[in-house]
Order: C-alpha cells, then structure tokens, then sequence
C-alpha cells in the first residue's frame, strides 16, 4: 500500500530491538493494536512497515541492504524506546534511528512541522517501554537536541520494568495509572495532527506584502487599480509584539506538560510566552537563552512544584529554575514595569524535596508588590489573573504620530459588500485596507495591532463574518491599550442578516453599531468627520 505522500515509502516506520518482541510478542500486538487504532481515527489508510521476520537480513548483526534504505523513506518513525534501544552499536539506533533522524531533517517537510494547534511536532513520535537509565535519557536529548518526550507503555509498579499490557488494562490499579487502551489512542491521535499538519495551508508570511491579501494589479480593474494608489503602505520591517510578553522559564521534568499548557492558553489569550523553543543541554546556552528571554519580556510567571529541578555543575546549590527566578528578580528589582508570578503547584500526593521547600520559603519571604505568589487552581484561571494584573500595571501608551486616516479591516468573506462600502469611502478619504482570510486572524493580528495606533480611526466590517468579527475586534482592541487607546474603533456591521443585530461590543473608545448597507460607508464618513473636528 503506498504513502500518502508520494516521496515517501511507508507512512510510519517501527523502530525497535528484536529482543523487546521475543518474550510475549509485544512489539507485535502493539503493532496490530495500532493499525486498528488509526483505522478509527485517521480516514486515511496508513502504511506501517514493521520487520517480524528476525532472519531477513535486517537483524541486529547484518549489513543494511539496499532494501532498508528505501523503507527508511517514512513520513514517521516510532522508535520504541527500552532498557537496550540506545546503544550506539546496535543496528536500530545506527541504521534506523540515526539515518531518519539525518534525512527527515534534511528533506522538504522537516523534522518538526507545525500543527494545525500552533504547537510544533516531531516526526520522530518515541514511546518509551521501559524506565530509562539516565545516560539512555542524555543519549536520546543530546541526539534530538532537546527535552525527551515521550508516550509512556511503561507498567507502573514499585520494583517493576515491563512494558504495560493491554491485558493489563482489565486488573486492579492504582489510581492514575497508566492505561494501555488510552496510550495506544494518544499514538493514534499524534499521529493523526502531524498528518493534518502537511494538508494544511502552509502559514502566509507576516510581511505586508503578503497578509494584506491584495490582488496583483495587472488582474484588476481599473477603477480597483486606481484603489490601490490610495493605500497606504506598511513598513515590513519586524517590530516587538505589541502585547505583554511572557517569560514562562523551563521548568523540572514533573512541570513539563503542564509548561506546554499554560503556554498554549497564554498565547490564545493573546499573550506572547517566551522562550519558545526547548530548554537546552549545555548549561552555558541556558543561561544565555534565559538572558535573552528575560531581556524580552514584560513579566515572567514561573512554575514551581514537588522536584528543585536540574543543577548546575558548578554551583549544587542554584537549579535551572532557581536561577531563572533569581534573574527575574534582579529584573523586577531595577524596572518599576516589570512584574514576577510565581505558580505553586506541587502534587499534594508527593513530598516536596527538602531543597525545593527551602527555595519556595525563600521567595515566600521575600515577596514584594512586584512579585506575586499564587496557588490558582488551574492554567486558565492563572492566565485570567495574569491578564488583570498586566492591565492595571499597563501604563497608557505614549502619544503616536497618525500616518493613516482610516484603516479598514474586514473579512474576505465580506469582499464584495466591503469593496462597494471602500470605493465610495476612498473618493474623498485615504483608506489603508486590511483583508482577512477566514482562519486566520492570528496571522494578521500583529498588523492590526501595529497600524492601529498609527491611525485617526481604525474600522471593523463585517457582514457575514460576525463569529470572526466580534471576538477580533475583542482581542485587538486589548491588545492596543483598551480603554487607553489613542484611536478609536468603529465596530459596525450589516443589519442582514438579521442576528447581526444581536453583534455588539461596548468598550471604552468602541463605537458599535449596526447599519444598513448603504448607511455603513454613512457611519463611517461621520465618526471620521468628529474626530477631525475634535482633533
């Protein structure tokens, strides 16, 4: 059966030691489970290749042939990671793991690829069968150049190292246990998000050539062409977020996946998490990576729980996370702005290490109006606070220099009715237009958050687009100061359909309304003449 992708051989390669299959032929259940998995999952039919067969010339001790090499040709691998896989000699570390390793970095997809979440994925997808030693553990980090995660198949017992069973689903456990039934749908649903991965479009540029979505001008009209010479341009040059900007410091191994949420939730409420990328191995980098975050950010919120994290060689005394909040505070010490949270969330079930208690009782002490402790009881309610604190600390923004008389946004699924309103609104007035595409408003949120300041009014249409519109012009009018904002916005729509009527969003330096067709480019002309007449 061939690959969904055409320069692909397989769509997943298993990667493991025959000898993790020889005792109860686990590696081959796991496989036939996995099938009828993604049969329920992906609506694709998926290619595995899987070698049972320990005499076909691809054993441990044998020569890869021609014929591994064209497998190896996958869009994933598995490799299934246990106490014997990370040996450097061992044929599937040196012919599987590192040869895919080396070509999926090197080919047009990547390594890592974006998913449709905005998280970034491997098409390396390890599932871990067994507690690790921890030079295993530095071998597979220092190899994929960054924190090893993994989808855990390991049975959870005191004095127990065996892959966990799908037999085993059906005895008595302790609470919180893994399940075999539930890891096998955690494979199956990784793998599907990569495969939605490179179906989607890929991502526009955020430069203003391209998120302005204007046709060329050899494909339009005249009139349209005569349009275009009244738009104002935006400098392309990369600028800073315009939003707060978060440090979320790297965290102990326990907090790991709990980091990944509150990230995620902190971007989705429009705030900007930094660093971005993975906590590095060597310690040097890490101190400079934390510099350079720290140097970015406007606030910083950092997760504490039952472990004191990783050391530093040179100094047993200070943690990764230690050292992260000790910059932090020497921040927040010389800059009236800048603000710590610190997230205590041990796991009540566990003691809490006798250095990480000490530590957490040091920062109690030493709490200021400028560094905050909580104890919320989960990510969302977290960020909520984090939102209301950085509101009331946000000084109002200086005075902006206004280049542009209005500035248009509206959704591509309104262009028609939107062309009619602009044409007649740019016979007198100079328009800067900005034309989103449905799904994709992040995309051009920094544009809108940009420009905005820089205008005498700023514009939302909408039409048909009002589930895009109203929370668009929400996270927008936040994001440029809310009630502080130096340019009103005028947030108007089309009385048809009729549960337009219903779209409003009253704020301070909002004007919402809902007009006819013909009374929209109306309503515009008027809020714009009061402001030139206040101005």
């Amino acid at each position: 059966m061939a690959a969904l992708l055409p320069e692909f051989e397989y769509d997943i390669f298993i990667s493991y030691r025959h000898n993790d299959n020889r005792f109860d032929g686990w590696v081959t259940e796991f496989v036939t489970r996995l099938q009828e998995e993604l049969a329920a999952t992906v609506k694709e039919r998926l290619s595995i290749y899987f070698d049972k067969n320990l005499h076909d010339g691809l054993g441990d001790t044998e020569l890869v042939g021609p014929s591994l090499e064209h497998r190896l040709r996958a869009f994933i691998l598995i490799p299934l990671i246990s106490q014997t896989y990370c040996d450097t000699e061992r044929f599937s570390w040196k012919h599987e793991f590192l040869p895919f390793y080396q070509q999926a970095s090197q080919d047009r997809l990547g390594l890592h690829l974006r998913l449709p979440s905005g998280n970034v994925g491997c098409r390396i997808l390890p599932l871990r069968i067994h507690n690790l030693e921890p030079s295993d553990v530095q071998l597979l980090e220092q190899t994929l150049g960054g924190q090893l995660r993994t989808i855990d198949f390991v049975y959870q017992e005191l004095g127990v190292n065996r892959p966990l069973r799908a037999k085993d689903d059906e005895l008595p456990r302790s609470s919180g246990g893994l399940l075999y039934r539930n890891q096998i749908n955690k494979v199956a649903n990784a793998i599907k998000e990569l495969i939605a991965a490179v179906k989607q479009p890929l991502p526009r540029p955020t430069t203003t050539s391209l998120a302005y979505s204007l046709p060329p001008t050899a494909l339009l009209s005249e009139q349209e062409a005569s349009k275009l010479s009244t738009i104002s341009s935006v400098s392309s040059r990369p600028t800073p977020p315009e939003g707060p900007v978060v440090f979320l410091p790297w965290t102990s191994k326990e907090l790991a996946a709990r980091r990944e949420e509150l990230a995620l939730i902190c971007t989705k409420a429009g705030l900007h998490v930094v660093p971005a990328t993975d906590c590095p191995l060597d310690e040097d980098e890490f101190r400079l990576r934390t510099q350079e975050a720290m140097t970015a950010a406007t606030c910083s919120v950092h997760l504490l729980g039952n472990e004191f994290g990783r050391r530093f060689e040179d100094d047993e005394d200070c943690s990764f996370p230690m050292y992260a909040y000790q910059q932090a505070r020497q921040r927040a010490a010389n800059q009236d702005t800048f603000r710590q949270f610190i997230w205590y969330c041990p796991d009540e079930t566990l003691a809490v290490k006798p250095a990480q208690k000490a530590f957490v009782n040091a920062i109690r002490n030493e709490l200021t109006e400028r560094c905050m402790f909580t104890n919320a009881p989960n990510a969302m309610q977290l960020v909520e606070d984090l939102r209301s604190t950085l509101t009331k600390a946000t000084p109002a923004p200086a005075s902006t220099e206004k280049e542009t008389d209005i500035f248009f946004v509206y959704n591509q699924l309104d262009s028609n009715e939107a062309n009619e309103i602009t044409d007649r609104l740019s016979e007198e007035i100079p328009l800067e237009l900005l034309i989103i595409e449905p799904d994709s408003e992040d995309l051009y949120k920094e544009i809108t958050v940009r420009t905005i300041p820089k205008s005498k009014l700023a514009v939302v249409y909408f039409k048909y687009s009002a589930d895009w519109a109203l929370p668009f012009v929400k996270q927008v009018w936040r994001l440029v100061g809310g009630a502080n904002s130096l340019t009103p916005i005028l947030f108007v729509g089309e009385d048809d359909p009729a549960q337009n009527k219903m779209r409003a969003f009253k704020a301070p330096r909002v004007i919402s309304c809902i007009q006819p067709h013909r009374g929209v480019s109306e309503e515009v002309r008027r809020v714009f003449q009061q402001i030139n007449v206040r101005s």
